[in-house]
């Protein structure tokens, strides 16, 4: 690349020639000069595209399955899907880039398929004499114009005799030999014969097609069943700039193709699979099994031969010309000499108009301070600015982001030590009208030169459309990948008459737990998609549906069972291996011209959680009636009108003393009426309450509810009933209360757990900043603990650990915290200290109250405590989990050093820990 820069700037400014950079895309064929034909207005398109570099149209043999040859003589390739699957299992062939499609009406067509036909008027002209008709084929190598047709005819259970197959160099030579009965049959790819018929070679009447598809999403007509098209594959040696410039000038192509009538395209990249299973059933190469034998195959095993044949011939022929040439070649070197000085003066003009008017490509001349003293002409067009405007601006005033600027002038003081480099630069200028420019850039010096000349270049090529279209591609891809893979309804579409399965969506996965591909290939996928208990009843609505003639939607409901286990999830709980879903189905019928079912349509939709909850809906309709809450009705006052049995348990009010009476009744005093009549408001402003209020029974006791009150409204939305709902929750407000200590505090020292130590950490570490004071973190291991819980039993270490939590506890100060972290594990916080060493005397009293022995069990303990100490605030930011890490590694430091002393954390500790 850059030797193609300076070759361009150095005809520029000074006389030597250049050339553009040559990009090959090459397509897969065996008749070459009418390929080159077919897609000359693709290179034409894809060259005025890519400009200024040049597109080559070029033909690779489908024989050639040497990746390496290939890479050598093409960047991009369009190719069989045959061909491609061949390279991908020799070779790391990328996925495809995009892939080719057919262009209809209402928009865009992925799939394509063979097509088996021959003259009307031939006696054999009909499947069942196929054994005996001489068929014309697009060769071996061809996927739609051989293999597709030998899938088809292999699912009817009709062989193909070798001998009686032969292949031309192109659809339209097999089409040529059925027309001049050289052959009775011949195998071609869908769109052929519509396209022949459009241009007059062929009349529809003149022949007829074999085992025809009835498939009314495809515009053409087609024998087989539809696989996706020709993939276009890029190189390895590929970069990804060039990728993404080919890529969307591929995309751009449609808009043209419609303009010129054509009927291809291309599109987002298929899945080809479908196609490596075809190749798979039919055991071809390069899936080929041991033993079988076809014509295919016949010519695979051979061609090794072949092909050495083939290069010994070649070369033999080359060694000829090249020595016939030899002589020839020395006198023509002398005229190229000449011819060579005149075309230098040639290619130096064109290459300066090239320049100044390539649309895309701005070239800019700087001297050693970064100033413009040289430009294009279409540098002033796209910068929307006059020649002395420009004239010695410094070229960073045009960029609008200082990271730009500070990496442009590095680059420019880079190349200044080393001018042999070449800095690629992505850069945006942002115009005075406010328009944005983004410019890949490449960025070198000028070789000799003098001090009025450029000393930098600037070679720019604007990438602005680019940009916006890979941005909004990028939107729109990531758009259509969310849509599918979020969609909750699995699509498939089925034949009524043999349910084989046409379609069905890849998020079925999450449905029956396998791949769109797996479900295809099951005969019975419709047994698959119910449950047995439910078949026979399915099956008849089906049928009931058929008979009535597909009227309307088909809508039923069933249960599904997964096999969790064979699909590899949750393979070592049995209670899981088998899971019943809900599904809902929905299913209409597609139909031809004539009014025929050509195809059904169906949707699934897991409604598990809908069924469970109307499960759950009827379930609290029963409920209702024998509920233990307390519920009642009342009018838009607030006049009780109707209740239940359990409000008059709770309250101890009986129906009779109840009815008539405002809800007020319920609260326990004045404070809570008021409370009471606030709740009234909120409840006539927002139409819902919830929450708990202090009541009282008949007796006068006290208790706690927990109240949820509706409004009713009426057409007019004024509210006409309240419905509430409440029960009884003091005893539950009591066991909160011991649940809130149990969660915070140690069950057996009674200190605070883990979970209240972190919060007083927090809290602890917020007042030390404020106060700006120190907070100590102290970490206290018990010495000799686990000999005594060993040797005395736990009761004893439960014993000794309720003691020693009892004398530290009583050291400590009354903003202090003791907490028990587990085991013999404790954490103590030290707060507004003055300074580090107030902390020491708690310290060593801590040491002496551990180390003084312990009666347990008529028996004496005795052990003592290993202290590792850090400080809060540090130089570093630093969270509860750090400062215990630090001072549980100061009190390894001290354990280490011989027990019952302590240790400070120190900074090569800190360092350790980060």
């Amino acid at each position: 690349m850059k030797n193609l820069i300076f070759g361009l700037l150095l005809l520029f400014w000074l006389p030597a020639p250049a050339s553009a950079l040559t990009i090959r895309f090459a397509v897969v064929t065996q008749d070459a000069q009418h390929s080159m034909q077919h897609y000359g207005a693709l290179q034409l398109f894809l060259q005025a595209q890519l400009a200024p570099d040049q597109v080559q149209l070029l033909a690779i043999d489908p024989a050639n399955q040497d990746l390496n040859d290939i890479q050598n003589k093409a960047d991009f390739l369009l190719t069989d899907p045959y061909h491609y699957l061949k390279l991908k299992a020799k070779g790391a062939v990328r996925a495809p880039l995009l892939s080719q499609v057919t262009l209809t009406k209402s928009g865009q067509f992925d799939l394509a398929g063979g097509v088996i036909f021959c003259l009307a008027s031939n006696p054999l002209c009909d499947l069942s004499f196929i054994s005996q008709a001489r068929i014309a084929t697009g060769g071996p190598s061809s996927f739609f114009s051989y293999v597709a047709q030998v899938k088809e005819l292999k699912q009817l259970d009709i062989q193909l005799p070798a001998h009686k197959l032969s292949a031309a160099k192109s659809d339209q030579a097999v089409v040529a030999e059925v027309k001049n009965k050289q052959v009775d049959i011949g195998f071609v790819r869908t769109g052929v014969l519509e396209k022949l018929i459009e241009q007059g070679q062929l009349t529809a009447n003149e022949i007829k097609l074999l085992n025809k598809q009835e498939l009314a999403e495809l515009p053409v007509q087609s024998s087989t069943r539809l696989y996706p098209d020709w993939p276009v594959v890029m190189m390895p040696t590929v970069q990804p700039a060039l990728a993404s410039r080919m890529m969307a000038a591929l995309l751009a192509w449609e808009t043209q193709a419609r303009t010129d009538g054509s009927s291809e395209a291309f599109g987002a990249a298929a899945d080809y699979q479908p196609v490596e299973y075809t190749l798979r059933e039919l055991s071809l190469p390069p899936y080929q099994a041991e033993g079988k034998s076809s014509y295919l195959h016949s010519w695979t095993d051979h061609r090794a031969t072949l092909a050495f044949v083939v290069a010994l011939l070649v070369l033999l022929l080359t060694l000829y010309i090249v020595s016939r040439q030899k002589q020839a070649r020395q006198s023509l070197v002398n005229d190229k000499l000449q011819q060579l000085n005149q075309q230098l003066m040639l290619h130096k003009t064109q290459m300066s108009t090239v320049l100044n008017n390539t649309v895309h490509v701005l070239l800019f001349g700087l001297d050693m301070q970064g100033r413009v003293v040289h430009f294009n002409d279409n540098a002033l067009k796209l910068l929307q600015i006059t020649a002395d405007s420009l004239q010695g601006q410094f070229l960073i005033d045009w960029l609008p982001e200082p990271e730009q600027k500070s990496v442009v002038q590095t680059a420019m003081q880079r190349l200044q030590d080393k001018p042999q480099e070449t800095v690629v630069l992505s850069l945006k200028i942002q115009l005075a009208s406010g328009k944005e420019l983004y410019l890949d850039s490449d960025l070198f010096r000028l070789p000799g030169a003098s001090a009025e000349s450029p000393h930098f270049v600037l070679l720019c090529t604007d990438v602005s459309r680019r940009h916006w279209i890979e941005k909004r591609l990028q939107k729109s891809f990531k758009r259509l990948d969310q849509l599918i893979e979020r969609s909750p309804s699995v699509i498939y579409a089925f034949d009524p008459i043999t349910m084989r399965l046409n379609y069905i969506s890849p998020n079925c996965f999450t449905m029956y737990l396998k791949s769109s591909m797996e479900i295809m290939r099951m005969a019975n996928w419709w047994n698959l998609s119910v449950h047995p208990d439910n078949q026979q009843l399915i099956a008849q609505k089906f049928m009931d549906w058929a008979s009535a003639g597909y009227p309307g939607v088909l809508k039923y409901s069933c249960t599904l069972e997964r096999n969790v286990a064979h699909s590899g999830l949750y393979a070592e709980d049995p209670q899981l291996k088998h899971q019943l879903i809900c599904i809902e189905n929905q299913l209409c019928a597609l139909r031809d011209e004539q009014g025929h079912v050509t195809e059904v349509i169906g949707s699934q939709l897991d409604i598990s959680e809908r069924h469970h909850a109307q499960m759950k809906q009827e379930l609290a309709a029963s409920v209702f009636i024998q509920a233990r809450e307390g519920i009642f009705i009342t009018d838009a006052s607030g006049t009780i009108l109707d209740l239940n049995h359990s409000f008059c348990r709770i309250t101890g009010y009986t129906e009779t003393e109840a009815l008539g009476r405002h809800l007020a009744l319920l609260v326990a005093s004045q404070s809570d009426k008021e409370y009471f009549e606030a709740l009234w408001q909120e409840l006539s402003r927002a139409g819902f309450w919830e929450g708990e209020i202090q009541g009282k029974r008949k007796t006068g006791e006290s208790i706690v509810l927990a109240l949820t009150i509706s409004v009713v409204r009426d057409v007019q939305h004024q509210a006409v009933h309240y419905v509430a709902l409440f029960s009884d929750i003091t005893v539950q407000k009591a066991q909160e209360d011991k649940l809130r200590v149990i969660a915070h505090f140690d069950a057996l020292t009674g200190l605070p757990n883990r979970l209240l130590l972190k919060d007083r950490i927090a809290q602890n570490m917020a007042l030390t900043k404020r106060k700006k004071k120190l907070m100590a973190v102290i970490f206290i291991d018990i010495d000799g603990f686990k000999e005594v819980n060993d040797s005395l039993g736990h009761e004893a270490g439960d014993c000794l650990l309720v003691e020693l939590a009892n004398r530290m506890r009583g050291l400590m100060r009354e903003n202090d915290t003791l907490a028990r972290l587990g085991g013999d594990e404790f954490i103590a916080l030290l707060t507004e200290l003055p300074s580090e060493a107030d902390c020491i005397p708690l310290i060593e009293r801590l040491l002496q109250s551990v180390s003084q022995p312990v009666d347990l069990q008529k028996q004496q303990a005795k052990v003592s405590a290993s202290i590792g100490i850090t400080f809060y605030p540090q130089k570093k930011p630093v969270d509860d989990a750090t400062l215990i890490r630090q001072a549980d590694m100061a009190m390894y430091q001290a354990k280490h050093s011989g027990k019952n002393q302590y240790a400070i954390f120190s900074n090569s500790d800190k360092e350790l820990v980060s």
